[in-house]
């Protein structure tokens, strides 16, 4: 997939229709002579990013809503009250799931914390973090690096809570093989085909489609059909869809069965899954 260097002119050209907090340039952002530079997005439901990179490191911050973010690690589901950590040059693609407000503050390369991860990781975002991101992007873009706003952001570095959550993920797939058979569960997630079905598929026996997995992902056929299942189910969880609903839509009989799996896979239960981020975003507003 190509890769694009981010701008604000390259949104408009492939006409992404974004919505805008204040006046922005993403490439004016990498270089803005400050340590710290930040910029506050909102995106309708169903917007698709593209590929690309920042020159600075990115703590991305989905304040409200869910957002889907594409990689070489993987393709991961970020809850609201979360926030990814992408470091500099590190390609990417970010989509939203429902309408997303976005929050980002791009953190010069010199200037990025010593615990700073090389790697994608998903981060928590405590109240005091929130109410500090939330301050920085109030802040003139040039900021006075001798005042109050400045040490507001030394603050804010400092607070950066670097405890990788785990996120709902599908690792990259290199196979074509393997790469047919997740474009077709991900378009039809209720399929419940067995792995003898899709070996014969695929024109490959079961134990080389068994063998293909467990190089490819470190997961059992049944384990990795699970992760996919509740990685189709986050987005219908996001809008509010009825348990029954959205199991049956993943191939699921009962909502039970359904409920069993999700909590398997997350350590949650479905109607628990995005509750704590939105008791504590609750807590962060007047």
């Amino acid at each position: 997939m190509k890769r694009r260097r981010c701008s604000a002119q390259a949104a408009i050209a492939y006409g992404y229709p974004v919505m805008k907090k204040r006046s922005i340039d993403h490439e004016y952002l990498q270089t803005v002579p400050r340590p710290v530079s930040a910029m506050a997005k909102d995106y309708p439901a169903g917007y698709a990013g593209y590929m690309h990179f920042h020159t600075r490191a990115q703590f991305l911050y989905a304040a409200s809503g869910s957002m889907k973010i594409q990689s070489a690690a993987g393709c991961w589901i970020i809850p609201p009250q979360r926030a990814v950590w992408l470091p500099p040059r590190y390609p990417h693609q970010t989509s939203s799931i429902g309408e997303l407000e976005m929050r980002t503050i791009y953190i010069r390369e010199d200037a990025c914390p010593a615990q700073a991860p090389r790697e994608p990781v998903m981060l928590s975002v405590p109240a005091l973090m929130h109410a500090l991101v939330m301050r920085v992007i109030e802040m003139p873009h040039e900021y006075d690096e001798d005042g109050q706003d400045a040490r507001i952001v030394e603050v804010m570095l400092g607070e950066i809570d670097w405890t990788a959550l785990d996120p709902v993920k599908l690792p990259p797939l290199r196979d074509p093989r393997l790469q047919k058979m997740e474009d077709r569960l991900t378009k039809a997630p209720h399929d419940r085909s067995t792995l003898e079905t899709w070996a014969k598929r695929l024109k490959v026996s079961p134990r080389t489609l068994t063998r293909l997995l467990e190089r490819e992902t470190h997961l059992s056929f049944q384990m990795w059909c699970d992760q996919l299942r509740t990685f189709a189910a986050l987005p219908l969880l996001a809008e509010g869809r009825p348990i029954a609903e959205i199991a049956d839509a993943v191939g699921y009989e009962t909502a039970w069965s359904f409920t069993a799996m999700f909590k398997r896979v997350t350590g949650k239960l479905p109607s628990r899954y995005f509750e704590a981020t939105q008791d504590s975003r609750q807590t962060q507003r007047p």
